[in-house]
């Protein structure tokens, strides 16, 4: 037996959880297939390994309110309790005298040569019109490494090593891999702010995101999880879509909103075409990995940026023992997160007082339902394909963070793709 309904969405993350609710609203049968066994994709509240009965965030977790208005809108429409961030009070560079605490990230005595990077990097950014999409920019001079385009700005050296350790964080990549395009892309759609980037870390949710994509979810009538889509086959009137153990749908429109680097293992008939197409065969570079390290003898308020394996190492929330839980972020290719010996030297590097209880994490990489984490391009991907990621093929339309235009690889980039397909959609 084929079932038939109006629209297929394949994947929910917050980008399927969204565009299947609100298509529902608008009148149209909708099933929303998940490959997984749970909502939400990348973004994963579950309880800590480490400190049980906390619950910890392994995957995307920050918002703020003037940047991500959609995401600030879920939140207030569910009811959801938000705190603040953990704030930074204490910074520890490794390349400032002594390597000593201070106030302020950068050294009084490179604060007019820290203000011309950060001029140059805002004048490019600039360049960049958020809505067109980077391929259509003539932005080439710019998809190069960042460790290129840095030693071109050349700056002194505690601000030279901030930025690459905060690029090596963003990008998932290290920063001779990382394209300087996609950086200067993330400080255009905040804005043309370089500190709006940095403060987009302001607030998250009390209890958890899955909090909210439970709610979400909740408002799906036909939702299915552990159905892997196989093949999106496109007929002159209407989409058949084959899941699961060999079962199929047909639909009006189908929805694929699973991250990119699932889609090549999509059969799309048509096939996909053009500078898309090898971009999705290709996917994207990010490796990035987040460790939730558990810690004593560490202050509140810690932030660690350096030459060290982790570029940075900050305060996320207290443990139930007294300790803290710090976030490192590294790359999957550079660091192994079962060596506990070398998480040890690794939060020594910046923090030898600290005593390691233990360390949680996911690895988005070895995840099949998503194959690596937010979105990070390799150099030289976006300007081929960019906009035209997102754009329909046919009866199948694409949202999801990774394609998004405003804010890849934020939950509020998802949440602006649905709106989209949305559009798209309604007509």
């Amino acid at each position: 037996m084929v079932d038939s309904v109006e629209i297929a969405v394949v994947g929910a993350g917050f980008a399927g959880l969204r565009v299947a609710r609100d298509l529902s609203a608008d009148g149209h049968s909708v099933v929303l297939l998940e490959a997984a066994g749970r909502v939400g994709g990348r973004a994963f509240s579950r309880e800590s390994s480490t400190d049980p009965g906390t619950t910890v965030e392994v995957g995307g977790a920050y918002f703020h309110r003037h940047h991500h208005a959609r995401l600030a809108a879920e939140v207030d429409r569910y009811n959801v309790e938000t705190q603040p961030a953990a704030p930074f009070k204490v910074f520890r560079n490794k390349l400032a005298p002594g390597g000593q605490d201070s106030a302020f990230p950068i050294p009084f005595d490179e604060f007019l040569e820290a203000e011309r990077v950060l001029y140059c990097l805002i004048r490019d950014a600039r360049r960049i019109d958020p809505h067109a999409g980077l391929e259509n920019q003539d932005l080439k001079d710019l998809d190069i490494s960042a460790h290129h385009y840095l030693n071109e700005l050349n700056p002194p050296p505690v601000t030279n090593q901030l930025l690459r350790s905060w690029i090596w964080n963003m990008m998932g990549q290290r920063v001779e891999d990382a394209s300087a395009l996609w950086v200067l892309q993330l400080i255009a759609s905040h804005d043309y702010s370089v500190l709006g980037v940095l403060l987009s870390l302001d607030e998250v949710m009390a209890s958890g995101t899955a909090t909210l994509t439970t709610a979400m979810a909740n408002d799906v009538a036909d939702l299915r999880l552990g159905e892997s889509v196989h093949s999106i086959h496109q007929q002159a009137d209407r989409v058949d879509v084959t899941y699961g153990a060999e079962r199929r749908l047909h639909a009006r429109h189908v929805v694929v909103a699973t991250p990119l680097n699932c889609m090549r293992d999509l059969r799309f008939e048509p096939p996909l075409a053009g500078p898309r197409a090898e971009v999705v065969a290709e996917g994207h570079g990010g490796r990035g990995l987040k460790l939730l390290i558990h810690v004593h003898d560490v202050p509140e308020g810690i932030s660690c940026t350096g030459d060290g394996i982790f570029p940075t190492l900050y305060d996320y929330l207290p443990a139930s023992d007294g300790g803290r839980i710090l976030v490192g972020f590294t790359d999957r290719d550079s660091f192994d997160p079962t060596d506990s010996d070398a998480i040890e030297a690794a939060v020594h590097h910046y923090l030898p007082e600290a005593v390691v209880v233990g360390t949680d994490y996911h690895d988005w990489c070895a995840d099949p339902h998503v194959r690596a984490p937010w979105v990070s391009p390799r150099i030289g991907q976006v300007t081929r394909a960019h906009k035209s990621l997102g754009e329909p093929h046919g009866r199948v339309h694409f949202a999801g963070s990774d394609v998004s235009l405003l804010f890849p690889g934020y939950i509020e980039g998802a949440l602006e793709t649905a709106d989209r397909v949305r559009s798209e959609i309604r007509g």
